[in-house]
Parts: C-alpha cells; structure tokens; sequence
C-alpha cells in the first residue's frame, strides 16, 4: 500500500511539474533546436531540416500549452499561426462569457 501511495505521489508531482513548466522548456528548446537546424541545414547538412521542423513544432505546443492555462498566447506570431488552424485546434475559442452592455436608466 505505501509504495502504490509512493508511485502515486510521484507520478503527480511529475504531472504538476510538466503542467507548470512544459510551456516554457518546449517553448526555449523548441526555438533553440529550430535555430539550430536552420544553420546545420544552411551548411549543408540535409537531416538538419528534421530538426529544424521538430523544434518549429515544439515551440507551438508550447504556446498551445500556455495559452491551455492562461487563456491568451504570449506570442502574436503564435496567435496568428493558430488562428490558420481548425477551431477545435484554438485552446484560447470559447473561453469565458460574453459580456453585453447594461441598459442605461433615465431615472438619474
């Protein structure tokens, strides 16, 4: 019973620990690996394109992962790219409530 409470623990700090920090290492890492295969590819390196595409890639489900916990994107050229996608793919559509304006009162 203790080492299932123990697996359990653990596997929820791991999933706090990716909740709060995967945004920000797929986010630096996804640009750093995209760079990075931008120039390997410009030297001529061929399998550099790959990685230069998986960085490009992480550094999108980066954003999508801040903007699943904070509503917005904190990049334009991010909001930009998944405002090109389908709807579902947007995680920041059809948050919140509509507000409307009260009727104003002649009462005053």
């Amino acid at each position: 019973m203790t080492a299932l409470l123990s697996v359990l623990a653990t596997l929820t700090l791991i999933g706090l620990a990716c909740w709060l920090f995967a945004g920000v290492l797929l986010r630096l890492g996804g640009t750093l690996l995209a760079l990075g295969g931008l120039l390997a590819t410009a030297t001529g390196t061929p399998q550099a394109a790959g990685l230069a595409i998986l960085g490009a890639v992480a550094w999108l489900v980066g954003h999508w992962l801040f903007a699943v916990r904070n509503h917005y994107f904190s990049s334009p050229l991010a909001r930009r790219i998944y405002e090109l996608l389908p709807r579902p793919l947007d995680p920041t559509q059809g948050w919140g409530i509509p507000v409307t304006q009260r009727p104003q009162r002649d009462d005053c």
